[in-house]
């Protein structure tokens, strides 16, 4: 597991370093979330909304967006797929985000294509996620991105 300070990110995941989304491949699909460092750097998030539309999303389009204490944003495609579930419960209670990112605050469950071309352009593996962990705290500790307590 790649953890600096209070930060870890689980090595069964692949990560999408832009947008701090992690993929976790469960069969035919993959289940995605934000990762705990991104989800400490919006802030408390208070409205999640997912379009759960039939249609094929690509990488990069966006499936819904996300209300937070420092961010108002889309949410973006860590791979291409189509949407076969939603997390109810955090359209409900979207705090579940921050208090289980990696458990109960997962956002969708995907239908994936190509994903044997898409997985290698997440990060993956203990190495490469530290070092892309160690560096982006520090830049957003740098940045004041994140709260006093969380570094």
């Amino acid at each position: 597991m790649a953890r600096v300070g209070k930060f870890y990110l689980p090595d069964d995941l692949y990560y999408e370093p832009e947008d701090h989304l992690w993929v976790k491949v469960e069969g035919e699909q993959v289940r995605i979330g934000m990762d705990q460092l991104g989800q400490e750097a919006v802030g408390t998030i208070v409205h999640v909304k997912i379009r759960a539309s039939k249609q094929l999303f690509k990488k990069t389009a966006s499936f819904g967006y996300l209300e937070a204490g420092k961010f108002v944003g889309p949410l973006r495609m860590p791979v291409d797929g189509w949407i076969v579930a939603v997390n109810q419960e955090v359209l409900s209670n979207p705090s579940l985000v921050n208090r289980d990112p990696y458990g109960q605050g997962w956002l969708i469950l995907v239908r994936p294509e190509n994903l044997a071309e898409r997985l290698p352009t997440l990060l993956h593996g203990t190495e490469v996620v530290g070092r892309w962990l160690a560096e982006k705290v520090e830049d957003y500790q740098r940045r004041g991105v994140l709260p006093e307590e969380a570094t």
